[in-house]
């Protein structure tokens, strides 16, 4: 586990951002990818009970997939090879083990063709998080694709030590951020007809749709997406039509709730030679919180996991005594990481530092799976 000790800090550092669930559910499933290498990751949170309420995917949502699982399989079928999902999340362990679907059974079963196959998934490791009372949260669930090699009970050791610090984040106090900052992977486009049909999406415009309306939940995943879904789209095309007797051409919109800013782009495009429909051409750009985009910029540092957390709280605006009350060491110890901070990225001053940080969080692309 020694081997893996950046990845747990940056995961700890993550769960004490103080961010809603939403928006930080989506960076700790990324930053996940180096801690313990996946194809997929997968976040469901639920009620007391164990019911589903809403989740988050990585990669795009297929609705016919998605509403054939939740219609069939489950808590249904499912519990035909594994335990149903509501059986699992409220009984006792803690780490659901990949040696647990590791049968020809398994990979014959219908959960296995219809479900898992066509999304490419084939293993999977899962914690159950659980509250201070032993009330379930959700369901954190990391998947590899055939070609991948199979989870070790290293692995499953790693991810349990991950546990503890996501259900604190879950539990724990939130607020709102008010700084964002966009991100080149989190676009999508789509195209509606001027009388507002939903025509073309890209890979993931029904997930972005779907956040920036309330997030995703197993009836909303399921359904074929509409334009009048979704509130946002509506306006964009009432407002182009209204345009077309003006020169204004371009319509911007920006959304925030819990799961972060989204920016709505739209415009008309005329067809080639004037004939037909003008169609228009939708962007939503999902923006993350300036203090997420610096996180990942810290982790792409040469610091040490002691070193990106003075960054941090120095960035906060904290003098170096306040930053060694806050971490529980002697100004000595923070002195020494400052000045080794200093050395490392050849800065002088907080003033530089945050300077070379911030334009780190433009260009520093996100962890690749696997």
């Amino acid at each position: 586990m020694k081997k893996n000790g950046a990845g747990l800090a940056h995961v700890r550092t993550l769960c004490s951002t103080g961010l809603p669930a939403e928006q930080l559910i989506p960076a700790l499933l990324e930053a996940l990818h180096s801690v313990i290498p996946s194809a997929r990751n997968l976040f469901d949170w639920t009620d007391a009970e164990g019911n589903l309420i809403r989740y988050y995917f990585e990669g795009p949502i297929d609705h016919a997939v998605a509403r054939r699982y939740f219609e069939e399989f489950h808590n249904k079928r499912e519990g035909e090879v594994m335990p149903r999902f509501r059986q699992a999340v409220t009984g006792r362990a803690v780490i659901r083990s990949a040696a647990e679907l590791n049968h020809d059974a398994f990979f014959r079963s219908a959960l296995y063709n219809e479900i898992w196959r066509p999304q490419r998934l084939h293993t999977r490791i899962e914690a159950i998080v659980r509250g201070l009372r032993g009330v379930p949260l959700g369901s954190l669930v990391l998947y590899r694709e055939k070609a991948d090699p199979p989870f070790r009970p290293a692995d499953e050791k790693l991810l349990e030590a991950v546990v503890p610090y996501v259900a604190r984040a879950l539990e724990g106090e939130t607020s709102l951020p008010r700084d964002f900052i966009a991100r080149r992977d989190r676009r999508a486009v789509l195209s509606l007809s001027p009388a507002g049909k939903l025509l073309n999406l890209s890979q993931d415009a029904q997930k972005m749709l779907l956040l920036s309306h309330g997030g995703i939940t197993p009836a909303s995943a399921g359904r074929e997406p509409l334009a009048s879904d979704f509130s946002m789209l509506v306006m964009i095309v009432d407002q182009v039509n209204r345009n077309r007797e003006t020169s204004r051409c371009q319509v911007g919109f920006t959304l925030d709730n819990a799961w972060g800013r989204f920016v709505f782009e739209a415009e008309p495009l005329m067809p080639v030679g004037g004939a037909g429909a003008a169609e228009i051409h939708v962007t939503i750009e999902h923006q993350e919180p300036r203090a997420m985009a610096w996180h990942r910029a810290l982790g792409a540092l040469p610091l040490s996991p002691a070193q990106r957390e003075v960054c941090g709280l120095l960035r906060a605006g904290l003098t170096q005594r306040q930053v060694a009350a806050a971490l529980s060491v002697a100004p000595t110890t923070v002195a020494d990481h400052v000045r080794k901070i200093y050395g490392k990225l050849d800065v002088s001053s907080v003033q530089e530092l945050i300077a070379r940080v911030e334009e780190l969080t433009r260009s520093t692309p996100p962890p690749a799976p696997r």
